[in-house]
């Protein structure tokens, strides 16, 4: 059978085969708190069979998203959540052999792309503060770069690159003609945006989910923000139908009634709040991000701990990936109520009542 045999060469993870259902996901960064319910039975009450038997109708949710964002609809391209907005990005502009600067670790999927389009790799590692070598990505800049990836704040190491910093990195690509996406997945969390700087840079994309903030995970679906020249080469990379209709219909909705995800995000930085502070009291570091995870390092009872939470149906993230803080682990942040469960389980590791 004919195919590209340099694919045999890209490795994929399989998904989880046990569900995650009815457990604390303190893994995945997702939203662990149910929603409303008066707003959650309006929006089901609007659910008809055309939804599942018609194309989805995509067109109008664009005027109400730049309505929402203040921009025009020839600025936004949506898609399913920013991962295929990066996928489109690779579609638009990297060719094999092209380099694509991005950072180390970071969002899985742009090393798997990195793979598929087969461009060569440029990381971008951290030094022994957790700080992204900026001087090393300015350094990387070159005519042989087609693309550069800055997931901003930055996953697992929730790390956060202020807009001066990114502007003067985005002028210099934009001088080698190279663009600069940016990927805000957690804005929300982090009170800062590049849209900021978006009408200063033609070469700039910025790429946002509704996963995060939103609790959208389970219906994939995101949006990319560029001046219109760029948005319209985007445009042309996308699917018939962008995402599915039961997508437009939450998404819709979740704009009208913005304060319940405005009030999501003042419950998590409670949540996050009382979490540090109990790891604090348990002599646990903890490294705080502009995100809805923290890293705290459990030492030596990191093993016991982890098997606990096992044990208590609590899911969270292995260690962080950078040189120095391997013994931290990810934990993704919730309410009050849903931290006082995770810490219950720490106490009880520690012999604390």
């Amino acid at each position: 059978m004919k195919y590209k045999k340099w694919v045999e060469s890209v490795e994929r993870v399989r998904g989880d085969r046990d569900s995650r259902f009815d457990k604390l996901r303190l893994d995945k960064n997702e939203r662990l708190s149910n929603f409303d319910g008066s707003f959650w039975k309006d929006v089901i009450s609007k659910i008809t069979q055309e939804h599942i038997l018609a194309y989805p109708e995509v067109e109008p949710l664009y005027e109400r998203l730049a309505r929402f964002l203040g921009r025009t609809q020839d600025n936004i391209v949506i898609t399913a959540g920013s991962d295929f907005a990066i996928k489109i990005a690779f579609e638009l502009f990297v060719n094999p052999g092209d380099k694509v600067v991005y950072l180390d670790p970071t969002f899985a999927m742009v090393d798997v792309y990195c793979g598929l389009y087969r461009a060569e790799r440029a990381k971008i590692g951290y030094n022994t503060n957790l700080e992204a070598d900026i001087s090393g990505l300015s350094t990387a800049i070159d005519e042989s770069v087609s693309l550069i990836v800055i997931a901003n704040p930055n996953s697992p190491t929730g790390t956060y690159i202020p807009n001066d910093t990114l502007s003067s990195i985005v002028l210099k690509a934009g001088s080698y003609g190279i663009p600069v996406l940016v990927d805000e997945a957690y804005y929300g969390f982090c009170p800062y945006t590049a849209l900021d700087i978006l009408d200063e840079h033609p070469n700039l994309m910025v790429t946002r989910t509704f996963s995060k903030t939103a609790g959208l995970a389970g219906l994939r679906i995101g949006y990319i923000v560029a001046q219109p020249n760029l948005a319209a080469l985007l445009y042309k990379f996308r699917p018939m139908y962008e995402v599915n209709s039961i997508a437009v219909l939450f998404m819709a909705e979740l704009m009208d009634h913005w304060h319940i995800v405005e009030e999501y995000i003042r419950a998590t930085a409670e949540g996050k709040q009382y979490l540090l502070s109990g790891l604090e009291a348990l002599s646990i570091k903890t490294i705080d991000t502009l995100t809805n995870f923290i890293h705290a390092d459990f030492g030596t009872r990191r093993t016991g701990v982890l098997d606990a939470f096992r044990k208590d149906g609590i899911l969270v993230r292995g260690s962080l990936p950078v040189k120095g803080f391997e013994g931290y682990s990810r934990i993704s942040v919730g309410t009050v109520a849903e931290m006082e469960i995770l810490l219950a389980s720490i106490r009880r590791n520690y012999g604390v009542r």
